[in-house]
């Protein structure tokens, strides 16, 4: 089993799918077309798996300042979150190492604003719903077995703190 040291603290930068793609998806329109079409959160339905989708209320802001304790990750599907409250969020993702735990030397956060989606693609490590605002409300998709494998959940061998920059981004 190998293990990567976290980093004692993380700054977190504002969200763009640049930054995000090895990751998965924005969930926002660019560019002058009418559409802009995601694929991630169907990118991996194998068979048995049925879509389901639901809200969740997020009733506490992020307390500050904020401390990952754990992280989370679903190897079998994406998983896509829309804000329907325009409340910012924080978004924290690691990759895997080549045993499948997560790799937190590589430990990165944004500032999604309260326009952002994001959908993670399936095995990406990432850090439960977190708002910034206390009544946020999210659409949740993701593809599910309902056999207790869906969800993977790892602590942290130490919190790494994030650091929140001066300003939000734009929409937030």
């Amino acid at each position: 089993m190998q293990i990567s040291s976290p980093p004692a603290a993380v700054r977190a930068v504002p969200l763009t799918q640049e930054a995000f793609a090895p990751y998965g998806d924005v969930l926002e329109h660019a560019g002058p077309a009418r559409r802009r079409y995601v694929s991630t959160p169907y990118s991996m339905a194998a068979g048995g798996l049925q879509h389901k989708m639901w809200i969740s209320r997020v009733e506490q802001p992020l307390a500050s300042p904020v401390g990952v304790t754990a992280l989370e990750r679903h190897v079998r599907s994406a998983q896509t979150f829309i804000p329907l409250t325009h409340s910012p969020y924080l978004v924290i993702v690691a990759p895997s190492l080549p045993d499948g735990l997560p790799d937190l030397a590589r430990l990165q956060a944004f500032v999604a604003s309260g326009r952002q989606g994001v959908s993670y693609a399936p095995g990406v490590w990432h850090h439960g719903l977190s708002a910034m605002r206390g009544g946020a409300e999210f659409v949740v998709t993701m593809a599910v077995a309902g056999d207790g494998g869906d969800d993977e959940f790892w602590p942290l061998p130490a919190p790494v703190h994030v650091t929140m920059p001066a300003t939000l981004p734009e929409g937030a």
